[in-house]
């Protein structure tokens, strides 16, 4: 650390410590209510009210005299107290500019001090170590580099224990650093990794907070978005990885940042990069990797058969599905209609719910006519079969209408005529249920008209 950083931050330490100090031998004697105890409940009575109707300019001063002499009568006089004194400060500076001004730096010591004694009387130092690096980093810019410390011994100490809207904070910190050259972007990268490993143990974690972290992925990412184009990774990183083309922790880093890049897998670097990893370390992940690169740059036979080597290490359900689906695409787009059906069959193994893959069922029944003449009407049956599939698939998956609609009208055209299914001696009338022979699938006999 920086020696202004250190200084900083203990400058910081010991105004709070004073304050702190000072608060707890003059005003407060260790007693509930303090040394006045009708005047702690009145005030608390009041402080109640008026939080509660959220009218923060009125609720200031009750809070202020229960925060300076009666602390502990309830934890919502420390754990709310910089909020309380921030929505005062807005108040003031929306009503009384004077008053603002001449009271901001007190406020802002409030507000840190707040934490202090949250800290003091509650514990949970490394939760509330955060919340106070948000509040210094924004009001107290002179202390940024204290507060960069804090929000790192906080996720240091606290681990995937660490608050949801901490890796908001501490990224967009970091980023605003970034920009003014105080924080470099190779600092940057390994931050988000570490606040990345932490949003993805969280977000297994089913519960009211998964929620909360799907937002936090959402909004970091986000926040990531400028630095996560294909030319910057590539840019910064490329010099490295050709000068240690055997750092394997280098190589897996701009993987993953190449794969949360959009269209950064269609790049002979981004196949390079996944080709040195699995060649230094063989895994399912890093096969995977390879066969996004390979469909990324139109090589869809080495697609699939990197695809198929990995798949069978992927034990997250969804992921799996993803990739049949991909593997299904890419077989349909090669001709081979038939593995593509099989492929699809397993994504709805999966998800019964996935439209696109229903679609390709239809597609493949349709292209199975010429092996389906044992029907007597020159394997036209298949075409109820698709239609069956193509609504369903829009039935489940409303996202996928259109394209199954279009199936719809496409192969309806090709229905038989009634008139063709008498002469070709079809038994079964119209309206009635038939099971097409090459595909054992049952339907519902329909004729054109």
């Amino acid at each position: 650390m920086k020696m202004t950083a250190i200084k900083s931050m203990i400058l910081a330490t010991v105004m709070s410590f004073t304050a702190t100090l000072a608060l707890g031998q003059e005003n407060w004697d260790g007693h509930k209510y303090g040394t006045d105890t009708v005047k702690a409940q009145k005030s608390e009575a009041m402080f109640n009210q008026y939080f509660k109707a959220r009218d923060y300019q009125s609720v200031y001063p009750y809070w202020k005299y229960l925060f300076n002499n009666a602390p502990v009568v309830s934890k919502r006089i420390t754990y709310n107290g910089a909020f309380i004194t921030k929505k005062y400060l807005t108040y003031l500076r929306k009503n009384d500019t004077a008053a603002y001004k001449a009271r901001l730096s007190g406020l802002i010591d409030t507000v840190m001090l707040s934490y202090d004694m949250r800290i003091k009387y509650w514990g949970d130092r490394d939760i509330v170590l955060a919340q106070k690096a948000a509040d210094m980093f924004t009001l107290q810019p002179q202390y940024r580099d204290s507060a960069m410390e804090m929000f790192k011994n906080s996720v240091e100490n606290l681990g995937n224990k660490t608050e949801y809207k901490t890796p908001l904070y501490y990224l967009k910190s970091a980023i605003t650093e970034n920009k003014r050259d105080k924080y470099g972007t190779d600092s940057l990268f390994d931050l988000y990794f570490e606040l990345r490993d932490i949003i993805d143990h969280n977000l297994k974690i089913e519960g009211k907070a998964q929620k909360k972290w799907v937002a936090c992925d959402t909004l970091v990412n986000r926040m990531m978005g400028p630095y996560f184009t294909c030319e910057k990774v590539e840019e910064f990183f490329k010099p490295q990885t050709d000068s240690t083309p055997d750092n394997l922790a280098l190589l897996k880093k701009v993987t993953k940042l190449l794969d949360n890049a959009k269209n950064c897998n269609n790049s002979g670097y981004a196949l390079d990069v996944a080709v040195k990893v699995y060649e230094l370390e063989p895994s399912s992940e890093a096969a995977i990797s390879i066969a996004k690169s390979y469909k990324g740059i139109g090589k869809g036979a080495e697609a699939i058969q990197w695809y198929n080597k990995g798949i069978d290490g992927v034990t997250d359900t969804t992921e799996r599905g993803e990739i049949y689906q991909t593997l299904a695409s890419l077989e349909y787009a090669a001709g081979n209609v038939s593995k593509a059906t099989g492929y699809a069959k397993k994504v709805l193994a999966i998800n019964p719910n996935n439209g696109a893959a229903h679609l390709i069922i239809a597609s493949g029944y349709a292209k199975s006519k010429t092996s389906c003449t044992a029907d007597g009407i020159d394997g036209k049956s298949v075409y109820w079969a698709a239609v069956d599939r193509a609504v369903k698939a829009k039935t489940v998956d409303p996202s996928v209408a259109e394209q199954a609609n279009k199936f719809i009208n496409v192969y309806s055209a090709y229905f038989i005529k009634g008139e063709q299914a008498f002469f070709k001696n079809f038994a079964t009338q119209e309206g009635g249920t038939y099971t097409v022979p090459c595909l054992g699938v049952s339907t519902i006999v329909r004729f054109s008209k």
